[in-house]
């Protein structure tokens, strides 16, 4: 019942050439962007992921403006994916350069794709917080 609401609701928006204030929302780009360049089999992807996870949920990075990617290196499938993937996003020379290197968090710049830090297996989550939260505050 609420979706028909929400329908006509729209519905009478269009018709009366008007557009609703939420659809003017100009979309969020990123100042960063971070790359998870992981493979199944990697034992230092296995260490690094949870620490991801826990940084990003802590300090609730999902909604800020950087963009989280996985590239998954496992196989030939799962390979091609991912540069296509890179390519689309603008980094696909950076991946080029890394080689079949796994186990890793980069943080890049979005039009350039220039690393500015990457994390390893070594890290904390709290280490990944505190860089990502840097490096956001230093991009504004």
């Amino acid at each position: 019942m609420r979706m028909r609401a929400l329908g006509a609701l729209i519905l009478v928006f269009f018709l009366m050439g008007m557009t609703p204030v939420w659809a003017k929302r100009e979309l969020p780009t990123p100042d960063l962007i971070a790359v998870y360049v992981y493979a199944d089999w990697c034992p230092h992807c296995q260490i690094l992921k949870p620490l991801i996870d826990v940084a990003r949920q802590e300090g609730g990075l999902d909604q800020k403006n950087i963009l989280f990617v996985s590239l998954n290196l496992t196989d030939k499938k799962s390979i091609h994916q991912s540069i296509l993937l890179a390519q689309q996003l603008g980094i696909g020379e950076y991946l080029q350069a890394q080689g079949s290197g796994t186990g890793y968090l980069a943080i890049l710049i979005p039009d350039t794709g220039q690393e500015l830090f990457r994390f390893q297996s070594d890290t904390t989550s709290s280490d990944i917080l505190k860089k990502i939260n840097s490096l956001l505050d230093s991009r504004k």
